[in-house]
C-alpha cells in the first residue's frame, strides 16, 4: 500500500477524524499508549531462529557477499561449462531492493521466474561491480544464478547493496533440505544439459547438489568420531529435546563404553560409568530439555546410545535446529576445563574448547547450527531500532507499564547475550547472522544508538555481557573511529554528518556514567563543541547537514531530523554535565542558541518541515518529536531563557498537538517520517527524500516526545517561569 503525502486539504497524511486528536484529544497518556503498544504488536518478541548451514557451502565474505567461487571448488571445469545456484530469500513486504554482482565470466540471475540481471561483457571479468534493482514479492524469492566458466575465471560474487542494514540470508530451495541456510549450487555441466527452464520453475530434480548431506566412506559408527575426527580426545555435550504428554515416569535407557552424564531441564539425571543402563525418572507433563556430557578417547568409538521412554514408548528427540532432522547436536571438545551445566542449557553462548572457540555441530559433513535474526525488526541491532526501544523504556518508566519494560529488557539481553556468538559466526561464515550492524563496526551508527539504548536498559537490569559489550564500543570509539587531526569524528569516506552527534554523545555520557571515567564525558562535550565549529551557521542558528572534508565545505542544508539529533544529542550531554563543569557553558550556549534557530522555522500547525528553511517540503515527524524532547528539557534544567522558556512552552504545546492532528492517526500509526538518508549538495536531493510510513527512525522518538511533554506539564505545576 502506498501512502501519498498530499491525501487530503485536512492534513498532508490523512483526515482530521482519522487523527489521534480527534479520538483522543488531550488524553495524552492514551495516545503513547497507542503508539506503543501498535508497535508492540506489530513486532511481537520472537526468538532467534537456528539453521543448519555448511562451511563447505557458498559463505560470504566480511563484506556481505556471497562468495560462488567455482575456481576453487571445480579446478578441473571445462571452459564453456556452467554452474547453478539456487536459493530463497525470505521478504517481509513487496518491496523493491537493491543488490550487487560481480562476476567473472556470463551470468544470468532469475528471481521469480523473471529475468533481472544479464552481464555484458564490459562487467565480466571482475572489471564492475553492478547494482541493479529486483522487487520481491512478500514471502519466499526464488534467486536461480547461472555462471559460465571462461578464461579469465568462473565465479561471482552477490549481496544486497546495503548488507550491514538489510542482510540477504538465503536458504535452501530444495524439499529435502527446506530450512537450511544458504545456497545450493551444481558441479559443472555442459549448456543445455539440464533444463534450464525447469530450474527457473523452481524443479531441481536430475541435478546433484552441493553441499553435500552424505559422510565420505568409510563412515565411523560414532558421531563424535564423524564430527570430530577419530584421533581427537575430551569431553562432548549433546543436546535434545522431547516432549512428555503424560504426569509419570520416564525411562531413561543406553549404553555407552565411556563416562556419560545426563541432566534434563538443568539437573543430573544419570551419572554412569560403562555399560548398558536403565533409570526412572519422574517428571510432570511438559517440554523438557536433555544435555549429555560424555567423554571420547582417542582412537575409539563411544558406543553411546540413549533414548526416553514413557508409558507412550518411545519419546521423539528434537533440536529445534531448521534444516536438520537428527536427533542430537554436538559441541566441544573440552579438556579438563568444562563450561557449567547452566551455559549448555541456552543457545547464545560459545565456548572455550580444547581446540578453540566452538559451538554447537551436527551430525553433518561441514555443518554447523548458526543464529539468525529474522524478524522484520525484532532482535536486530540498528541505529533505529535503537533510538525506538530507548523510546519505549522511557515511556514504560513514566507510565509504570512493566510489560513494556519487560519487551525492552529482554530485546537489550538477547542482543548483548549473542555479541560472542556473531564474532565467532563471523569468523566461521565470514559474515554474521545476528547483530550485523555491530559486527560490521566501521562507523558510529553501527554502534553508538544501539549502544547507548543497551546502556540505559542496563541500568536498570545491570548484565555482564552488556557492559562487556559496552567496553567493546567505548574502545572502537576511543580508538578505533576516524577522527580528523582535532580529533573530531570522521567518516571513511572523508565526510562528517551531524547525525554522529547522536551516534556518539549519548554513548559517551552513560559510559561515563558507567565507568567512572571523566575522560568519555569530557570526549562528549569536546565533539560538541568541534561538530558547532564545523556544522553551524550563525545566520540562521541551524546546522548544515554534512561537511565534505576534501573540499572543505558544509552543504548548508538545515536537514529537519540532522538537526533534531544535534538538539536530542545536546539534551542527553547536559543532562548528566555538572553544572560547575568547565565546558557547561559552552555547551549549554550552544544548545540555547540551536532552540533560537528551531523556534524560528516552526509551522503555522506546530510541526517542522524535511528542509526546515523550506515551508514547500513535507511536515516531517521524528524532527518533530525531537525538538519536542529537547526543549522539554532544555526548560526542565533552566538552559533556556526566561524569554525562550515561554516560546518554547507554547511551541511544544503547539508542536505535540499538531503531532496527534496530522502525523498519528487513530490506530497509532505515524506518518511522515523521513527514510533513511544519504548525503548531497543539492537540495533536491532532500526534496525527494520521501518519508515512510511507521518508519523505526520515528516510533520511539515520537512516543519519548509525548512523555518529555507530559515531564514538563507536570514540572509546570510545580515551577513557575519568571516573566
Amino acid at each position: 500500500m502506498k501512502y501519498e503525502s498530499n491525501k487530503t486539504c485536512d492534513s498532508n497524511y490523512f483526515h482530521l477524524e482519522e487523527s489521534a486528536f480527534h479520538v483522543y484529544g488531550e488524553q495524552d497518556r492514551e495516545v503513547i499508549a497507542l503508539m506503543a503498544n501498535r508497535f508492540i504488536g506489530h513486532n511481537p518478541q520472537a526468538p532467534y531462529q537456528y539453521r543448519l548451514d555448511f562451511t563447505s557451502g557458498i559463505t560470504c565474505n566480511t563484506k556481505g557477499w556471497y562468495q560462488f567461487d567455482f575456481c576453487s571448488r571445480f579446478s578441473k571445469a571445462a571452459v564453456g561449462e556452467v554452474c547453478y545456484g539456487a536459493g530463497d530469500l525470505y521478504s517481509h513486504s513487496q518491496t523493491v531492493s537493491q543488490f550487487q554482482i560481480q562476476c567473472c565470466g556470463p551470468t544470468v540471475l532469475w528471481v521469480n521466474g523473471e529475468k533481472v540481471f544479464h552481464s555484458l561483457p564490459p562487467q565480466e571479468g571482475l572489471k564492475s561491480c553492478c547494482t541493479f534493482s529486483i522487487p520481491l514479492e512478500a514471502g519466499l524469492n526464488h534467486f536461480l544464478l547461472e555462471t559460465e566458466k571462461t578464461e579469465i575465471g568462473f565465479g561471482l560474487s552477490f549481496r544486497h547493496a546495503q548488507p550491514q542494514w538489510q542482510p540477504s540470508h538465503f536458504t535452501s530451495p530444495l524439499a529435502e533440505r527446506k530450512g537450511q541456510a544458504g545456497f545450493v549450487y551444481c558441479p559443472p555441466i555442459g549448456r543445455g544439459t539440464a533444463d534450464a527452464s525447469a530450474l527457473i520453475d523452481g524443479s531441481f530434480e536430475g541435478l546433484p547438489w552441493f553441499p553435500r548431506q552424505e559422510y565420505e566412506a568409510p563412515v565411523s559408527s560414532c558421531p563424535l568420531s564423524r564430527i570430530f575426527g577419530l584421533d581427537s580426545q575430551g569431553t562432548a555435550a549433546a543436546k535434545s529435546s522431547f516432549f512428555h504428554g503424560d504426569s509419570g515416569k520416564v525411562l531413561i535407557k543406553g549404553i555407552s563404553n565411556q563416562p556419560l552424564k545426563v541432566y534434563i531441564n538443568g539437573d543430573l539425571s544419570l551419572d554412569w560409568m560403562e555399560g548398558a543402563f536403565e533409570k526412572e525418572v519422574s517428571l510432570p507433563r511438559g517440554m523438557y530439555e536433555v544435555i549429555l556430557l560424555y567423554k571420547k578417547k582417542a582412537g575409539l568409538e563411544t558406543g553411546l546410545a540413549v533414548e526416553f521412554q514413557d508409558a507412550g514408548g518411545t519419546l521423539p528427540l528434537r533440536t529445534g535446529v531448521k534444516g536438520y532432522e537428527g536427533e542430537w547436536i554436538y559441541t566441544g571438545l573440552f579438556g579438563k576445563e568444562i563450561p557449567p551445566i547452566s551455559y549448555f542449557t541456552g543457545m547464545d553462548k560459545v565456548y572455550p574448547g580444547s581446540n578453540g572457540t566452538c559451538y554447537w555441530q551436527a551430525d553433518l559433513p561441514d555443518s554447523f547450527v548458526r543464529i539468525f535474526a529474522e524478524q522484520e525488526l525484532y532482535g536486530k541491532w540498528t541505529y533505529p531500532c535503537g533510538v525506538t526501544l530507548y523510546g519505549l523504556l522511557k515511556a514504560g518508566e513514566y507510565l509504570g507499564r512493566p510489560d513494556w519494560l519487560e519487551y525492552v529488557q529482554e530485546y537489550a539481553r538477547m542482543t548483548a547475550a549473542v555479541y560472542d556468538y556473531s564474532i565467532y559466526d563471523k569468523l566461521v561464515f565470514g559474515y554474521p547472522g545476528v547483530n550485523t550492524q555491530l559486527c560490521w563496526l566501521t562507523e558510529l551508527d553501527d554502534c553508538g544508538s544501539f549502544g547507548s539504548f543497551l546502556l540505559e536498559a542496563n541500568r536498570r537490569c545491570p548484565t555482564k555481557e552488556a557492559h562487556a559489550l559496552a567496553d567493546v564500543i567505548a574502545d572502537f570509539m576511543k580508538n578505533r573511529q576516524r577522527r580528523e587531526k582535532d580529533q573530531v569524528f570522521s567518516r571513511n569516506d572523508s565526510t562528517m554528518w551531524i547525525d554522529d552527534m547522536y551516534m556518539s554523545i549519548p554513548f559517551l555520557c552513560r559510559y561515563y556514567q558507567l565507568s567512572g571515567k571523566e575522560e568519555y564525558l569530557t570526549e562528549a562535550c569536546r565533539q560538541a563543541k568541534l561538530f558547532k565549529q564545523y556544522f553551524f551557521m550563525p545566520d540562521q542558528n541551524l546546522m548544515s547537514h554534512i561537511v565534505d572534508l576534501e573540499y572543505k565545505k558544509m552543504n548548508k542544508i538545515p536537514w529537519s531530523r540532522g538537526n533534531g539529533w544535534v538538539v536530542l544529542s545536546l539534551s542527553e550531554l547536559l543532562l548528566v554535565l555538572p553544572e560547575d563543569h568547565p565546558d557547561h557553558s559552552a555547551v549549554a550556549g550552544f544548545f540555547h542558541e540551536m532552540a533560537e534557530g528551531i523556534l524560528r522555522v516552526q509551522d503555522e500547525n506546530g510541526l517542522w518541515h524535511q528542509i526546515l528553511d523550506d515551508p514547500s517540503t513535507y511536515e516531517e515527524a521524528s524532527s518533530t518529536s525531537m525538538f519536542i524532547c529537547a526543549l522539554s528539557r532544555g526548560i526542565r534544567l533552566g538552559i533556556l531563557s526566561p524569554k525562550l522558556c515561554r516560546e518554547s512552552i507554547l511551541s511544544i504545546q503547539r508542536a505535540w498537538k499538531g503531532m496527534k492532528q496530522r502525523v498519528i492517526n487513530r490506530k497509532g500509526d505515524l506518518y511522515g517520517v523521513c527514510q533513511g538518508s544519504g548525503c548531497s549538495f543539492s537540495r533536491s536531493y532532500y526534496q525527494q527524500l520521501g518519508w515512510r510510513f511507521n518508519d523505526p527512525h520515528g516510533i520511539g522518538i515520537a512516543i519519548l516526545a509525548g512523555v518529555e511533554k507530559l515531564m514538563l506539564d507536570d514540572f509546570l505545576q510545580h515551577n513557575h517561569i519568571p516573566e
